[in-house]
């Protein structure tokens, strides 16, 4: 049986700070195009972003809009 690789990432921040909100979001759409399971914990302010509607708003200069990124990792 083959292992597989696993890889947590915390989110700690939300539309406070935009780039560490959604910088992990896009290291676990990165991890699960390379066939590593990904995990996402949300933690402090973060957990905003599993509020229904948050999302739509967060976009961080130079990086694709967080709600586009959730979607994709979901």
């Amino acid at each position: 049986m083959a292992e597989v690789e696993k890889i947590v990432y915390i989110v700690t921040h939300a539309g406070e700070d935009p780039d560490r909100a959604t910088l992990p979001l896009v290291m676990a759409n990165a991890a699960q195009v390379m066939d590593v399971e990904a995990v996402v914990v949300l933690q402090g302010t973060g957990v905003y972003l599993g509020k229904k509607g948050y999302l739509e708003h967060i976009h961080a200069p130079g990086l694709p809009p967080l709600k586009d990124l959730m979607d994709n990792f979901l």
